[in-house]
């Protein structure tokens, strides 16, 4: 009885150690506000009232849909006012952030077109830094084949040992999943922290090439980040199977104190 329950303290406290991973969830949520503001005033015609909108928005943190949203709809606002190059300069933002966006309401063929020409420009840029990066990038070295009738490794002694903490004894491989989580959502909050400052620093570049490689460097670091929180999850589902499902060192411990 209670090697059940120290089994459901640990498993209800592992629950929580992973839903206090970083998340900008709930401010995302005010910033959708705004940008659904903007948009039904876009389709009312109050231009400046919409770009007020997103301009609120943008003051909070977002998701990088949001960010394309955003910028994809100032294009269309400073495109209908005639301000034209400020119109390319936010279609350019939305499509480095994600090539393969669309307008989000209808437009005419000449919009329309421009746009699909900005996008391909993107592509091309974008290309032109990958093969770049692929070139600097160092070749990985020579993969070491096993023969075919090589006996398999033994598994290693530490993978069952276990942790007395307390009254309840934790296998090893679950501490290790667990702190590889916590490692990888801390990584992950610093590389979402560093994209929001680069897409700043995009909003703030005061040249096209800059702009560029400020939203290259943005992309890159919110990938990076998005793998990091999807690693954590994995990593601490797996400690709550691990330990879950290796229970008989903890249940033979309460027998023993029994």
């Amino acid at each position: 009885m209670n090697s059940s329950l120290h089994r459901i303290s640990f498993a209800i406290a592992l629950a929580v150690a992973l839903a206090c991973l970083p998340t900008a969830s709930r401010a995302q949520e005010q910033s959708e506000r705004y940008i659904a503001a903007g948009e039904r005033l876009y389709e009312s015609l109050e231009y400046e009232r919409a770009l007020a909108q997103f301009a609120q928005a943008r003051r909070l943190p977002r998701s990088l849909v949001q960010d394309v949203r955003i910028a994809l709809f100032e294009g269309l606002i400073l495109s209908d006012m005639g301000m034209h190059e400020e119109a390319v300069a936010a279609f350019k933002s939305a499509l480095l952030l994600e090539p393969e966006a669309s307008l989000p309401a209808p437009a005419s063929p000449q919009l329309t077109r421009e746009f699909e020409g900005i996008r391909k420009e993107v592509r091309e840029e974008l290309a032109a830094r990958q093969r770049k990066q692929q070139e600097a990038s160092t070749p990985a070295g020579p993969t070491v084949l096993l023969p075919s009738g090589a006996p398999p490794q033994a598994r290693p002694s530490w993978l069952n040992t276990r942790v007395s903490l307390g009254r309840v004894s934790v296998p090893t491989p679950t501490l290790v999943l667990l702190g590889s989580g916590a490692i990888a959502g801390g990584v992950g909050g610093i590389f979402g922290l560093q994209s929001r400052a680069q897409v700043q620093a995009t909003r703030e570049a005061a040249f096209r090439d800059e702009m560029v490689a400020r939203h290259g460097e943005a992309v890159s670091s919110a990938r990076v980040a998005n793998l990091l929180f999807g690693a954590a999850g994995l990593l601490g589902t797996g400690a709550a199977i691990n330990w879950l499902l290796s229970g008989t060192g903890m249940d033979s411990q309460a027998k023993g104190e029994q």
